[in-house]
């Protein structure tokens, strides 16, 4: 069933974009999310403000675009880091392999071995 997503709310979007503002770091904070929503720090000002309260505003659609983009730069990066993981994961096995019996598991380690090289990004095919 296709269901609609809640919008972000400004703020959100805003601490996604650059964590919780720090006791009189706000406006390098606002700085911080202009650059990377590509507005100026006075329309980040205004959002938090409550001074822009329309949620279909330029800025506001800026911010809630860029603090998406985020979201998805870091669950790219968790994904890499766990992917990085596995594939430590499969050498060890395959050193436990190799130490057992070599030639015995031989088919299992070139699978691993594909397995980790895959995973780990070294080869795209």
């Amino acid at each position: 069933m296709w269901t609609k997503r809640a919008k972000m709310s400004v703020r959100e979007a805003m601490y996604e974009i650059a964590g919780k503002p720090a006791y009189g770091e706000q406006l390098d904070w606002f700085d911080k999310i202009a650059d990377a929503a590509n507005i100026s720090a006075r329309a980040v000002s205004s959002l938090w403000r409550n001074e822009i309260q329309n949620d279909d505003h330029r800025a506001a659609v800026a911010v809630r675009r860029a603090a998406d983009q985020v979201k998805r730069e870091r669950a790219i990066k968790q994904a890499r880091q766990e992917a990085s993981a596995l594939a430590a994961q499969y050498h060890s096995i395959i050193g436990g392999l190799r130490a057992a019996d070599e030639s015995f598991y031989s088919a299992e380690i070139a699978r691993l071995e594909r397995l980790a090289r895959i995973i780990g990004g070294l080869d795209r095919s």
